[in-house]
């Protein structure tokens, strides 16, 4: 009962001004609410409150760096994860989020790095650490460092724990799609994820292109179709791929048409090239 506790702590925090505890829990009530601006005030005050304790409050700084990657603020996640790194020892969460931090700056290789110290330090000390969720997450971090047999490596390792986990089998699916790897085995994994969600975009996206790698553009386009139907924001990617069925169907204005779409969406060289090698017919508007 969210509400009925802050009415008691909002009444302690009145009682009790400078009690850390009490601005920590209010903390992490608003965080389960999504407030994130109320989460940050409130733990950076549980931090000013518990500077000068014989015993520092840990747990905050790893909540609070959580509240700052929710916001895509890591740089402000790793300053206060430097802070924490200062006072306290290595532990699995300081290099979980340092990690995740690294991720959302695009330092796949520092990211891997406080991964990897991450999941030693769970061995040791914290086995239950390691769950489906942390080997997807470790799975990206080396899928867009451009390791894609580690990223292998850690997806299977997830879906030995988890394997309905939908994510990791759409992931693991599209990047052998990608580089048309393990094509058969790929397709049967996004049907997996796809039978969970059947609306997910990139879960259709994902079937339509794998079915384009092998070749089958006619039951590909069905699928990207779907895609771009419940897709919730504009997705070059989608339009790039769309394109891309309509060229091996020989509907190259269509294909054309989508090009300039996903262009229209986010600057691409590969998809000019396409435009360049695909002229539009004499007479076309």
């Amino acid at each position: 009962d969210l509400k009925a506790a802050q009415t008691q702590l909002d009444a302690l925090v009145r009682e009790q001004p400078t009690n850390p505890l009490a601005h920590y829990f209010l903390g992490a009530i608003a965080a389960e609410q999504r407030d994130w601006e109320k989460a940050t005030e409130y733990y950076t005050r549980t931090i000013q409150l518990n500077e000068g304790a014989k015993q520092v409050f840990e747990p905050v700084y790893y909540d609070l760096a959580g509240v700052y990657l929710s916001q895509d603020e890591p740089a402000e996640a790793l300053k206060l994860l430097e802070t924490a790194r200062r006072k306290f020892k290595s532990n699995f969460l300081l290099e979980f989020y340092t990690a995740l931090a690294h991720g959302r700056t695009k330092d796949h290789a520092l990211s891997i790095k406080h991964f990897t110290a991450a999941e030693l330090l769970a061995r040791r000390d914290e086995p239950e650490r390691l769950t489906a969720l942390f080997f997807f997450q470790v799975g990206t971090a080396y899928e867009r460092h451009k390791d894609f047999k580690q990223a292998e490596n850690y997806f299977r390792q997830s879906l030995k724990l988890a394997p309905d986990f939908a994510e990791v089998l759409n992931y693991l699916g599209y990047m052998w799609a990608e580089r048309g790897e393990n094509l058969t085995e790929a397709r049967t994994m996004i049907e997996r994820a796809l039978k969970q969600e059947p609306e997910n975009a990139a879960f259709l996206d994902s079937m339509a292109w794998v079915l384009f790698k092998l070749k089958l553009p006619k039951e590909a386009l069905e699928y990207q179709v779907k895609a771009l139907k419940f897709q919730k924001e504009a997705d070059a990617t989608l339009h790039d791929h769309l394109g891309d069925i309509y060229a091996a169907l020989k509907q190259l204005g269509k294909a054309r048409d989508q090009w300039e779409l996903a262009l229209s969406i986010e600057p691409s060289e590969a998809i000019q090239l396409k435009l360049k090698a695909n002229p539009a017919p004499r007479g076309s508007p």
